[in-house]
């Protein structure tokens, strides 16, 4: 009997057991979910609302959580969900809350513009600059705020409870991935803040050191020598070029001091054999154009002062004010071409200091209407359009030639200072075509220098920032320490 049973019960379990195995995964499959996410279209109203919500079987009485984002129509749902309030309070979710004050990405300046901007809005679901004149006014004042009575904050954009929340902190602008801007001014930086020490860097043996260019508007600069072995100095003392820097992030992220550029800066310096002045010029939305520009003016005006007289020893001793050099990658590439432009168009530079090139790197410039492969789409063009309209405050339409040098005047380009450009391409850069343009438009004007382009292709916009050690990013490299070499007079 014994074997019977044993062998009758073996049956059966062979016929339970793959029940029940297949009878669990249909409920864990169809089962609620812990987090219930649903969007809902509200005709009336014109929205979508993202429902958070937490699963009936799973919530514990009495504390049931239901809460909404509510959101223009075509908005999307933020990943960054910061605060869930209880239902019957006054509280909701609070997408991309702000940090707290004491995080180092954050500003708590109020965001200065000049006149020509009324507020920055969400309207429609996109980050929208609404101007209340035409931008392109020359003469606008300096200094205004940004007025934030139009702004209205979504159904669900406030948090309950705590310091940050409330209409001030809603986000009237989304700059991803590079900054929010709120209602209060706050500025969030989702990068680009951290920073590193200047020193000697072991692995190119240049070294570093920080300086204050114009202490009235708080500019500072940090400087390279490259090592002894670049600098010719085996014979006789001999004058190295001089590089004046600008980074790139948009007008609104990163630093001279930070890890990216004091890494690559080391590598560049390092295979020009020059010695560098890494500017580190104010941001906007905080201090929007012409801010930046004006302190690449006084860097230039600062740099020629000491490789003349000193005090800075290293410019001074090293720099040869007749060969300077302005370059810059992405908005450092926008801010060197402007910056010749104004070079050339002052009066010439003291102690006969001269400017002998200026390369652009994925230079940062666009327009009303698409050059080449530019997206024509309209969404594609006005997003530009409305964060160069953040970052300038409105001064300057999106056709001026601060931006689009394609509109400038002849005469503009026919002045403008150095002997020499190079332009630099990234194949997979959406300002690939653009630079191109600028390159060929030059060239064409009637402008008594030499302009090249070398092009990079299969690499995104500023590829040799990120990883300056990959095979093409030194080619790149390369190649602007060559231009250098072979720029200037004799």
């Amino acid at each position: 009997m014994a074997p019977r049973t044993r062998s009758c019960a073996r049956c059966l379990a062979s016929l339970v057991l793959p029940v029940l195995f297949f009878s669990s995964l249909l409920c864990l499959y169809t089962r609620p979910p812990f987090i219930d996410i649903a969007v809902r279209e509200e005709a009336a109203a014109a929205r979508k609302r993202l429902v958070v919500g937490r699963a009936a079987d799973a919530a514990e009485p009495n504390a049931s959580v239901s809460v909404s984002v509510a959101t223009d129509a075509g908005a999307h749902a933020s990943d960054d969900v910061a605060a869930v309030a209880a239902e019957g309070g006054d509280g909701g979710v609070l997408a991309d809350a702000p940090p707290a004050s004491s995080d180092v990405n954050v500003t708590t300046d109020k965001v200065q513009v000049t006149g020509g901007i009324a507020a920055v809005a969400t309207e429609g679901g996109d980050a929208k600059v609404v101007t209340n004149a035409p931008p392109a006014s020359g003469d606008a004042t300096a200094g205004a705020e940004v007025r934030t009575e139009e702004v209205s904050a979504s159904d669900g954009a406030a948090a309950a409870g705590g310091g940050t929340s409330g209409e001030a902190d809603t986000v009237v602008f989304d700059f991803r991935p590079y900054v929010f801007v709120y209602k209060s001014g706050r500025v969030h930086r989702f990068h680009g803040t951290d920073t590193v020490p200047p020193g000697f860097d072991a692995l190119t043996g240049v070294a570093s050191r920080d300086a204050d260019v114009a202490s009235a508007g708080g500019v500072r600069a940090r400087l390279y020598l490259p090592p002894r072995s670049r600098r010719g100095e085996k014979k006789k003392k001999k004058k190295l070029p001089v590089l004046l820097y600008f980074h790139g992030g948009a007008f609104v992220i990163e630093s001279a001091f930070s890890p990216l550029y004091h890494a690559f800066l080391n590598i560049l310096v390092s295979k020009a054999g020059v010695v560098a002045v890494s500017v580190n010029y104010r941001l906007a939305p905080e201090h929007p154009l012409p801010a930046a520009y004006d302190d690449a003016w006084a860097a230039l005006q600062w740099t020629v002062s000491n490789c003349l007289s000193g005090p800075e020893t290293w410019l001074a001793d090293h720099g040869d004010a007749t060969r300077i050099f302005l370059a810059g990658d992405s908005a450092g590439g926008n801010i060197a071409h402007n910056l010749a432009v104004r070079a050339g168009a002052e009066r010439p530079l003291p102690g006969g200091a001269a400017i002998a090139g200026v390369a652009l790197l994925n230079p940062y410039f666009w327009g009303k209407d698409p050059v080449g492969s530019e997206p024509a789409e309209r969404w594609a063009r006005d997003g530009l359009e409305q964060t160069w309209a953040l970052v300038c405050g409105g001064r300057f339409g999106i056709d001026d030639p601060h931006v689009n040098p394609l509109a400038a005047p002849p005469a503009a380009w026919r002045a403008m200072a150095g002997e020499r450009v190079l332009v630099t391409i990234a194949g997979r850069d959406n300002f690939r075509d653009r630079a191109a343009a600028y390159a060929e438009g030059l060239g064409r004007s009637g402008w008594r220098g030499e302009v090249e382009t070398y092009v990079t292709e299969g690499e995104a916009h500023a590829h040799f920032v990120g990883n300056p050690r990959s095979n093409k990013a030194q080619r790149e490299t390369d190649k602007v320490a060559q231009f250098i070499a072979g720029g200037g007079r004799g």
